[in-house]
């Protein structure tokens, strides 16, 4: 028998310490090679990718200030008389492309005007140094910074067309003098859609790799902004399924926006307009939301939307070409399906903000149109579409109206309970659910099928608030507007006293009568057995009134017909079942019809 030696290991410590080592090399390798290898390798394409997308940058002008020096349309004609510009001309569509930098910088809508008189296009984009630049563009970029590549100051050559309109396309030339040249064919439909085709031959004797952009840009916010908190404004996109509206106060939040995704389309819209960048549906692509801003506070901050494809190889002696494509114009829901539809890109209809409500609102867009192409007025189609509204929800509204009624019949004892148990509170509530178990009265029935109609208001609300087709459509007499609030005033007679009453005390001939529907409503409502809710309803109409005459009058409109054929069928019901009704009659006269039921039912009980 052998004995240890101080400090010699013993054989089963040496094994065991050999397969701690083996197992501890294997460990780290297998980890090394299945969860460090793909990190670092995933990080260093995240890195590269962060490059590139660098080189896109932003749209940048460093003289973009809040006063330029050139009014807008004299900056463009000066371009072109010297022939810097190619005009579009489009049956929708008029305005412009520089040949320097191959901006699309110019775009004004033929159909549609700022204001009602009809004396100015509303302006879609505009170039860098005008008041409110707003621009698109297409190219190229590589993480190879020897490559010289077309960028904003690129003169480009006009080879081919005079001007762009959908029958004649516009070539575009520029030879970097490396070997590579580059060629950019501009195409436009009858309606809002520009296409970009970016064609690039390598005959520079080496391989390059190169990557397909397009980006939109505006610096500052729109001249004008709506107010209300309903419409998405600024930056928006459809992008691997997700809808993403990015309000303009929170670009900034973070260096920028980015999501990779083989589908998707994103831009810049407005309650009626929308500039927006299509890319092919193939291949991952990266969306980039973007705001660069600068020290100098003269100069506004700087909105950018961009698209960057995946890298292509172009060999030595080959040429590629990629489409973009560039919508400019009205959030027409049609023709943005009809897109969608050729394009193969999902969702684009969602540009318009049909809100969270998208499966009422949609199809009450749909109704409005189809009604509006059959009678030719917008405001006619309101009023039928709330015919039919009315009719879609009758049962509903029936069962709320007969609650009503009940409950109205009721109100004198209900009256004689309140006052007979003023003290004990415990006491009339057994009592009131006596009496509704002998008068068969649910007080809650009516509540429900009013609730489920508020989903079909807010709905239609939306509908008549974003349809661009709404926009400057007359109705009759004095409504030119049905997008506008009424623009007569009661504090004028309507017109008839030469004065101008500031905005607030702007409340109509429509608010007036949907007001008017509003008290006769409430009239055959059941009144409210609290003293202070009775006098919170007794001026409700006139408050809601007051707020709804500053809303679009194509939506008081729809309410005024709305509440009168719901006193119509309200008033109808409550004959049908003995009660009396007092529809013009003051205070007095429901106290005095209280009375009268009280004695009758005291007749009844002797």
């Amino acid at each position: 028998m052998s004995v240890q030696k101080p400090g010699q290991m013993h054989p089963d410590d040496i094994k065991n310490l050999i397969v701690f080592i083996v197992i501890a090399v294997a460990l780290w390798a297998a980890y090394d090679y299945f969860v460090m290898s793909p990190n670092v390798a995933a990080q260093k394409a995240q890195i590269a990718q962060e490059k590139k997308l660098n080189n896109v940058g932003t749209l940048d002008d460093a003289i973009d200030f809040l006063d330029p020096k050139m009014d807008r349309m004299d900056f463009i004609a000066s371009d072109l008389v010297n022939k810097k510009r190619v005009v579009i001309d489009t049956p929708e569509l008029k305005g412009s492309i520089s040949t320097k930098g191959g901006r699309i910088d110019d775009i004004s809508l033929k159909s549609h005007y700022k204001t009602h008189d009809k004396k100015e296009y509303v302006t879609l984009l505009s170039p860098a140094g005008s008041e409110f630049p707003h621009y698109a563009e297409t190219g190229w970029v590589a993480a190879d910074q020897s490559i010289a590549l077309p960028d904003k100051n690129t003169v480009w050559s006009l080879v081919s067309g005079e001007e762009l309109t959908p029958q004649s396309p516009i070539i575009f030339v520029w030879n970097n003098q490396q070997g590579i040249s580059f060629e950019r064919k501009y195409e436009i439909d009858s309606h809002f859609m520009l296409s970009v085709t970016e064609s690039v031959r390598n005959s520079s004797g080496k391989d390059i790799e190169i990557h397909p952009y397009s980006a939109i840009a505006r610096r500052g916010k729109p001249p004008i902004i709506d107010k209300n908190i309903i419409v998405h404004e600024g930056p928006l996109g459809y992008i691997g399924g997700d809808l993403e509206e990015i309000k303009y106060k929170d670009v900034g939040d973070k260096p920028s926006w980015n999501y990779v995704s083989k589908e998707g389309w994103i831009g810049f819209g407005q309650k009626y307009w929308l500039v927006s960048l299509l890319p092919e549906q193939t291949m991952d692509k990266t969306f980039r939301f973007v705001e660069k801003t600068n020290n100098i506070s003269a100069i506004r901050p700087l909105y950018q939307t961009d698209v960057m494809g995946s890298a292509l190889n172009l060999k030595a002696g080959d040429s590629i070409e990629v489409i973009h494509h560039i919508y400019a114009g009205v959030k027409n829901v049609r023709l943005l399906d009809e897109y969608a539809e050729k394009m193969n890109v999902r969702h684009f209809d969602l540009a318009v903000d049909f809100g969270i409500l998208y499966f009422i609102t949609r199809p009450l867009h749909w109704l409005l149109t189809a009604l509006y192409s059959v009678v030719g007025n917008f405001g006619v189609a309101i009023i039928i579409l709330t015919f039919m509204l009315r009719l879609a929800v009758f049962p509903l509204a029936n069962t709320s109206y007969r609650s009503f009624a009940k409950m109205k019949k009721i109100a004198p004892e209900m009256t004689e309970l309140k006052a007979k148990y003023k003290d004990d509170k415990a006491g009339m509530q057994q009592a009131l659910m006596k009496l509704y178990q002998k008068e068969k009265v649910n007080p809650m029935a009516g509540c429900l099928p009013i609730l489920l109609q508020i989903p079909i208001f807010f709905a239609m609300y939306k509908v008549i608030y974003i349809s661009v087709e709404m926009r400057h459509a007359p109705f009759f007499g004095w409504i030119q507007d049905l997008s506008q609030a009424d623009p007569t005033s009661i504090f004028n007679l309507f017109g008839l006293i030469p004065f101008d009453p500031p905005s607030f005390l702007m409340i109509g001939i429509w608010p007036c009568m949907m007001i008017f529907f509003m008290v006769l409503q409430q009239r055959l409502n059941p009144p409210p057995q609290d003293p202070t809710q009775k006098i919170m309803m007794k001026y409700f109409p006139y408050f809601i009134g007051f707020i709804m005459s500053g809303f679009a009058s194509g939506l008081v409109i729809y309410w005024t017909f709305s509440n009168a054929l719901s006193v119509l069928q309200q008033a109808v019901i409550m004959k049908s079942m003995g009660v009396q009704i007092h529809l013009f009659g003051g205070d007095e006269d429901d106290d005095d019809n209280d009375d009268k039921i009280k004695k009758e039912k005291t007749v009844e009980r002797d």
